[in-house]
Formats: C-alpha cells, structure tokens, sequence
C-alpha cells in the first residue's frame, strides 16, 4: 500500500513540474506491461515444473498452518498467511501455495487426495489441485492481459 501512495506521489509531482499526462499513462502502461509479463513467467515456470518435474502421490490433508512458526508453535511476526500441509509418505510437506481462507471447507477436505510433488535441488514443492488450478488459470489470464498489453502499447505508438 505504501508503495502505491509513492508512487501516486512521485507521478502527481511529475505532473504538476509539467510532464504530460499521455506521458505519465505511457510510463504506467510500459510498468503494467513488466508485471504481467513477470507474472507470466512465474506461471510458465510453474507449468513446467508440473508437466516436466513432478510426480502423483497419494497424500493426506494435515491442516492448515502459519508457514513459519517460532519455537512455542506462535506464528512469527512478519508473516501473514497460512498454507495447506499434506502428510506424503510420513513427511510432512508444505503446499507452495498460500492457503484460501474464503470457502477453505470445501477446497481442503480430510479425506485422502492427491498432490503432484516437484523437485527443485533439494526442495520439494507440493502442488494441490487447487493450487493447479491457480497455475492453470494464471497462465492463461496473465497471457491474455500481457498480450493485450502488447497490442495496446503498438497501437498507441502508432505501429500497428
């Protein structure tokens, strides 16, 4: 939030010492453009780490827990979110995805269900069938608004 009231500030300056408004949007359309096309990266990067470096395995839900907790079990401060943990072959293992707390009784059930386990040297990323489904769906939407940022940014400057 507070990167956001900077920004805010440091473009209301620019306007105000006399930089053009279609100038400022450009400048915002060129930093959107970046975002989405590093957001689509993650999701590609994800995408291939499922089709190419995972395995099914059979896994149970433990609960959902803060991601780091100190020594008495209390989350530390700094961390604001909660993931899933899945017992695999007597380990237990973090989800690599933030849990959702909206609609967590229908999305994580006790019951056994399956996880695709990716190897990255030597840390294994659990993914969920909730967690495919984000990567699934951000691969497609970031591609699309990446696109039409593209298309948008060649037509404003009048080459396309």
């Amino acid at each position: 939030m507070e990167l956001l009231i900077g920004a805010a500030a440091v473009f209301g300056l620019l306007y105000l010492l006399g930089v053009e408004l279609m100038t400022l949007l450009s400048i915002v359309q060129m930093i959107l453009t970046f975002l989405s096309a590093i957001f689509l990266l993650f999701f590609v990067f994800c995408d291939f780490l499922l089709l190419f470096f995972s395995k099914r395995y059979a896994a149970q839900l433990v609960g959902i827990q803060p991601t780091q907790t100190d020594e008495n079990g209390e989350q530390k401060k700094g961390m604001m979110y909660k993931a899933a943990y899945y017992l695999v072959d007597g380990e237990q293992l973090r989800n690599w995805f933030p849990a959702e707390t909206l609609g967590a009784r229908r999305i994580y059930s006790r019951s056994e269900c399956f996880v695709r386990i990716a190897r990255l040297g030597k840390k294994r990323l659990v993914f969920d069938r909730h967690s495919m489904l984000i990567v699934i769906s951000g691969t497609v939407l970031m591609g699309l608004c990446s696109i039409g940022l593209c298309v948008y940014w060649l037509i404003s400057l009048g080459l396309l």
